[in-house]
């Protein structure tokens, strides 16, 4: 496998946060410090339109399943739910008192989760202008993550705890201690097994029903600060110090990886089909590689 560069540009003139994909492989999107949330055309990555609402850095953002809405979270404290055929602003969703830093579609849409410095994670109905917030940790919450069944959220950030919520109930399941000082990322696999991404460059898999630890390794990738599954396979591409690798996640070894020298890698995405992967950075810019196989 190998990492193949197809496109790399300016998204942002300053840290691009954030990037994702749209279902049908037509758009990609991201979001940067400038407060904008920026859409591009595929696959020529010209811009398309912009999204513009949030006082201060966008640093998170969401497309729901049937690629209708999405959800943005900035550090202005708000959550803004746009229409993203038009770019036109339906909610503004107060809240949260510190930074947000991650937003999630539950799988069948009817929710979306956001996550905070602080500890705070809010649910959001589709349709309400409201935000129903807990407290799930001590200290930032940086990332989350639904069940494939859209039953369970996963939550994690400062600190080695990981924690499971079961939605519907608002209540926790499980905690789970993960190694090192903090869990960079935490993600449900497609076969419903957790992984959890530490500061310290560890991977580490629990299993589906118990969420016991099945498998751990360091991969030599460096510090790891985004993390994606890509579709039908058991690795994961993910942003690390001065460029993106893609792990296998069986033999936890770097299958495939790319240089790009900026320290500061930050948000990952992978089309639908995995055929084509892309990261965003301090630099501004958004790159994105053709996964050979």
């Amino acid at each position: 496998m190998k990492l193949e560069l197809i496109s790399e540009f300016k998204a942002h003139p300053r840290h691009a946060q954030a990037v994702l994909f749209t279902h049908d492989g037509r758009e990609l999107a991201t979001t940067g410090m400038d407060a904008l949330v920026q859409i591009w055309s595929l696959p020529e990555f010209a811009n398309a339109r912009s999204f513009q609402g949030h006082e201060k850095s966008a640093n998170a953002i969401a497309l729901s399943p049937d690629g209708a809405t999405a959800v943005t979270g900035s550090t202005d404290r708000t959550v803004m739910v746009w229409d993203w055929k038009s770019g036109e602003p339906l909610h503004t969703l107060t809240g949260h008192r510190n930074t947000v830093a991650a937003v999630e579609f539950s799988p069948n849409g009817d929710l979306a989760a956001t996550s905070a410095y602080g500890g705070m994670v809010g649910l959001w109905e589709g349709g309400s202008d409201t935000l129903d917030i807990f407290r799930s940790h001590p200290r930032h919450v940086t990332s989350l993550s639904f069940s494939s069944d859209g039953s369970s959220l996963a939550t994690a950030g400062l600190g080695n705890v990981v924690k499971i919520w079961d939605v519907s109930a608002r209540e926790l399941v499980s905690e789970i201690e993960a190694p090192g000082h903090a869990a960079t990322g935490c993600l449900f696999l497609p076969n419903g097994k957790l992984c959890c991404t530490t500061y310290e460059g560890e991977v580490v898999i629990y299993s589906a029903d118990s969420y016991e630890p099945m498998a751990s390794g360091f991969p030599q990738a460096g510090r790891m600060s985004s993390a994606t599954p890509l579709p039908d396979s058991d690795s994961l591409f993910c942003s690390v110090e001065g460029g993106v690798v893609v792990l296998d996640l069986d033999a936890m070894e770097i299958l495939a990886s790319y240089q790009t020298g900026i320290k500061g890698m930050y948000g990952v995405a992978c089309s639908s089909d995995g055929a084509i992967v892309a990261a965003v950075s301090a630099d501004g810019r958004c790159r994105a590689w053709e996964v050979v196989r």
